[in-house]
């Protein structure tokens, strides 16, 4: 009996482990590490979108961004993915809600029920940003929160608010980024 209790406690340190990294997998079925050849691929067969940035200082980035210009992303409800490679292996993906001509008010809406379903699968997020910026006629509100589950991996909720106060238009949207920085080899 104290051998089942043993192994049973040495499965549930050493498997909690791995569950807990799996539960922070990047979503659209990607794999951290993986090569862009995934997204491109499936960017491609769905006729979406593709924005390639290389920035010239950093020539070991890579960042793609996928979007449609119909709506929202195949059989999704963001409208944006970006997906960044240290060295063509995958370590961050953003994921974008909200479009030009959606309510702020159901777009928040939209947030608070995505923070909530995240908060009971991953724990309870912590305040990380909130500010407040006008800029001539443009007020913009953004807040966000993250957790980090599993030492080096971040899952980061935003969302942002941009009122026109001449026009009184309003648009909102928010992000969910999901980063390994295991991926990335220390220096």
């Amino acid at each position: 009996m104290r051998i089942v209790s043993i192994v049973f406690t040495l499965v549930l340190i050493h498997g909690g482990g791995v569950r807990a990294q799996a539960i922070l997998s990047p979503p659209f079925g990607l794999e951290w590490g993986g090569t862009p050849d995934k997204v491109l691929d499936w960017a491609q067969a769905k006729s979406l979108d593709v924005n390639i940035k290389m920035p010239g200082n950093h020539p070991e980035i890579r960042e793609i961004r996928v979007s449609s210009i119909r709506g929202p992303l195949p059989g999704h409800q963001a409208y944006a993915l970006e997906a960044h490679y240290h060295w063509g292996k995958l370590y961050e993906v953003s994921v974008h809600y909200g479009a030009p001509g959606m309510k702020p008010a159901s777009v928040k809406a939209d947030f608070e029920k995505v923070k909530k379903a995240l908060t009971l699968k991953h724990g309870e997020f912590t305040p990380n940003n909130k500010q407040q910026k006008k800029e001539g006629q443009l007020l913009r509100k953004s807040v966000s929160y993250h957790v980090e589950p599993v030492s080096g991996l971040l899952l980061l909720i935003a969302f942002t608010e941009v009122e026109d106060t001449a026009s009184q238009r309003q648009s909102a949207r928010f992000s969910i980024l999901y980063r390994n920085q295991n991926v990335i080899p220390k220096k």
